[in-house]
């Protein structure tokens, strides 16, 4: 009897450790399972991802660039009506193109204050500009990095629409855990208030969300300048 009962105990010991081993197995071909999958989501974003930033590379920047010089164009055309109403067309078939091609992926819309920085750099060149810039603060957090970078671009837009500007300036500085982005340029026209347009609102409601401020001025030398503060690192 207890030879009986000592087989039946080995037996159903040995039926329990090859239920739990083909348990283990299949936990960890499920893992193996959910892992591949995992990497091939990852991948197929991160060449979602690259697309975007080609689409990017290749026409974005060419496709701002007609906008702002086929913007120029519209404000010297003043007085030919008919001109006026063919680069009115053109101007927004370019920005129909390129809304597009921000809408081709969302990482798109991720900018950056150095790319910025260098467009702006590259763009005021093209129209006999110079531009200097000094960053003093690097490896900025992606928000405050994508923040800043629109701040840049929005106010090149605005000084290309109504400055005649032949020099500007970007400097990032930081103190006390704040950073202070100024852009300032000249050739600013004396009968443009200093604080309007929807764009400039914009990007103080923009700032804001991360904490900061922005504000500008105008002096009586034809000199803007814009300046965003905001915190380096900011918790709600």
């Amino acid at each position: 009897m207890l030879h009986h009962t000592y087989f039946a105990g080995t037996a159903a010991l040995g039926i329990f450790l090859i239920s739990l081993g083909v348990t283990i197995g299949l936990t960890l071909r499920i893992r193996r399972l959910h892992a591949e999958k995992d990497r091939a989501v990852t991948l197929a974003q991160e060449q979602q991802e690259q697309l975007a930033r080609d689409v990017h590379d290749l026409v974005g920047h060419w496709l701002w660039l007609a906008s702002i010089k086929g913007e120029l164009a519209y404000r010297h055309a003043e007085g030919d009506a008919r001109l006026r109403g063919d680069l009115s067309e053109i101007l927004q078939a370019v920005q129909h193109a390129a809304h597009a091609a921000r809408n081709v992926s969302k990482a798109y819309q991720q900018l950056s204050l150095q790319g910025e920085t260098t467009r702006a750099e590259a763009l005021l060149s093209s129209f006999g500009a110079y531009c200097s810039v000094r960053m003093d603060v690097t490896d900025l957090p992606d928000d405050v990095s994508a923040t800043l970078g629109t701040v840049v671009r929005e106010t090149l837009t605005n000084m290309l629409r109504h400055s005649k500007v032949t020099r500007c300036a970007i400097e990032l500085t930081g103190h006390g855990g704040r950073l202070r982005l100024t852009v300032a340029n000249d050739g600013a026209s004396r009968r443009e208030p200093a604080s309007t347009g929807s764009g400039l609102g914009n990007l103080g409601h923009r700032v804001g969300k991360l904490g900061g401020t922005v504000r500008v001025t105008a002096d009586g030398d034809g000199w803007f300048i814009l300046i965003a503060e905001l915190p380096l690192n900011f918790s709600e």
